[in-house]
């Protein structure tokens, strides 16, 4: 599950209501969550705000787990 997906279900928020309240199409959050979107800086500033989190909290995570594994891969 991403980060992204964890955010909203820890905000208590489905998908749909998740995309209202950032204003973007439902299909196009599933596609940030499942990673066949990039996401601007203000919309992930815009999601961060609705998720109550930082940017970071929400975006960075992947990217440091994905360092660790290819570290220990390569180790």
């Amino acid at each position: 599950m991403s980060a992204l997906r964890d955010a909203r279900l820890n905000a208590g928020l489905t998908i749909v209501e998740a995309a209202k309240e950032i204003g973007i199409p439902q299909g196009y959050l599933s596609e940030i969550e499942n990673g066949k979107r990039h996401v601007s800086p203000e919309r992930a500033e815009a999601i961060a705000k609705v998720y109550k989190k930082s940017k970071d909290e929400i975006f960075l995570p992947s990217r440091y787990a994905i360092r660790e594994v290819n570290a220990n891969h390569t180790a």
